[in-house]
């Protein structure tokens, strides 16, 4: 176990070991991990007193997290207002109050699988990561930062800093569902975020974002095709149908021990209207009856 005093001791101990080296902080997924026998770090990195990386912070039209900001931090800011309540609904599913007390939103996104809530949420915000070395930082936005189940674009000398995601204006919202066995305490069977902007004076959807825990692989991604079939419509009954049956031919599921693809594609298509419904009754006030 190798404890960093500071930001350089870290960056420069990364630099000279770049195999077998995990970063841990609160260790709520990597424990785990470790105890079925998925990883074996030679030598685990314990960050958790680094607190330059915990904040919440508004520069440049921007909502900036630290990584080592946890989600009940996340939360509980004063800048995480009615705009992001987003957030609280991810965090009333996340877990309970040891987990949502100790999880951070680094380890969710370097965690990169199907399981991480927050990560649909800010592939739809349009979110960016920014990742530091000895030789410097660098920003890639998440979408591309998450290549594939556990892996990430993070290099071995490098670690991820921060998150950040543009600011939310009058005219847009963000909404998330979860379903599971349970509420909460539970790996979702299928979650899904969405992201639209509604041009006032027309009523027509100007721009969305819509990405689920999985869509194709099995890792959170944008369900692009779907939002082809929303942008520029008036939302109601038959163009959230319409919109249904287009994820309904995008989604690539597979089944497992916890649902069958048929049940998690049924599953998808119905949060995708909820989330939908949400984002335009948060903009406007109106609901939409399906």
């Amino acid at each position: 176990m190798f404890v960093p005093e500071s930001m350089d001791e870290l960056l420069q101990f990364l630099d000279t070991h770049q195999s077998g080296v995990h970063i841990i902080a609160n260790g709520t997924d990597l424990i785990n991990r470790i105890q079925r026998k998925q990883v074996n770090p030679k030598v685990l990195v314990d960050i958790t007193g680094l607190r330059e990386l915990k904040y919440v912070k508004k520069e440049e039209g921007s909502i900036k997290v630290g990584a080592l900001t946890t989600i009940s931090e996340l939360t509980a800011s004063s800048l995480i207002d009615r705009r992001y309540d987003v957030m609280k609904e991810v965090a009333r599913r996340f877990g309970g109050p040891s987990i949502i007390n100790m999880a951070t939103v680094g380890g969710n996104i370097c965690s990169a699988s199907s399981s991480e809530d927050l990560l649909p949420v800010l592939l739809v915000l349009g979110g960016e990561v920014k990742v530091r070395s000895i030789r410097g930082e660098r920003t890639a936005s998440v979408e591309n930062f998450v290549t594939g189940k556990r892996t990430t674009g993070l290099r071995p000398n490098e670690i991820l800093v921060e998150t950040s995601f543009p600011e939310l204006d009058a005219d847009s919202a963000c909404s998330f569902e979860k379903v599971g066995m349970r509420n909460s305490l539970i790996i979702a069977f299928v979650n899904c975020a969405a992201y639209l902007k509604m041009d006032k004076g027309s009523g027509v959807v100007a721009d969305v974002r819509i990405a689920f825990n999985r869509v194709i692989g099995k890792i959170p991604q944008r369900a692009r095709d779907t939002e082809k079939k929303v942008k520029g419509k008036r939302l109601n009954e038959q163009s959230l149908a319409d919109a249904a049956a287009g994820l309904r031919d995008e989604l690539k599921l597979t089944s497992d021990f916890r649902a069958s693809e048929e049940y998690r594609t049924d599953v998808a298509c119905a949060i995708l209207k909820r989330t939908l419904r949400s984002c335009v009754e948060k903009i406007s006030g109106e609901k939409i009856i399906v």
